[in-house]
C-alpha cells in the first residue's frame, strides 16, 4: 500500500477540487484508454452543487483534467514499456 500525502490547498482552488474528486468516477473511455471527463455528468454535477459560476469552474476543471491524463498516459507507457521488456526476457 502506499502512504497518502497531505498536500496545503489554497482557498480559492477548493471548489474545483471538490468537483474534481465529485467527477473522479465520470471519465470516458475508449479502445485506446481514457479520453476524458464526461462533461453532461459534469455540468449536471454542477446544477446539483449549485455552481454559480460554471465558466471558471469548468475552466479550472479543465486544467486538472489535462493533467490527470498526462499522468495517466505515463503510467499507460510505463506498463507498455515494462510489457514489452519483460515479452523480450521470455
Amino acid at each position: 500500500m502506499f502512504e497518502p500525502e497531505t498536500f496545503a490547498i489554497w482557498p480559492e482552488h477548493l471548489d474545483v477540487l471538490e468537483m474534481f474528486l465529485r467527477c473522479q468516477t465520470q471519465w470516458r473511455s475508449g479502445p485506446n484508454g481514457v479520453i476524458g471527463l464526461d462533461y453532461g455528468v459534469v455540468l449536471e454535477l454542477c446544477r446539483l452543487y449549485d455552481v454559480q459560476d460554471r465558466k471558471q469552474l469548468l475552466s479550472d476543471l479543465q486544467v486538472m483534467e489535462g493533467r490527470a491524463l498526462q499522468l495517466i498516459a505515463e503510467a499507460a507507457e510505463k506498463q507498455h514499456k515494462a510489457a514489452r521488456r519483460k515479452a523480450r526476457k521470455s
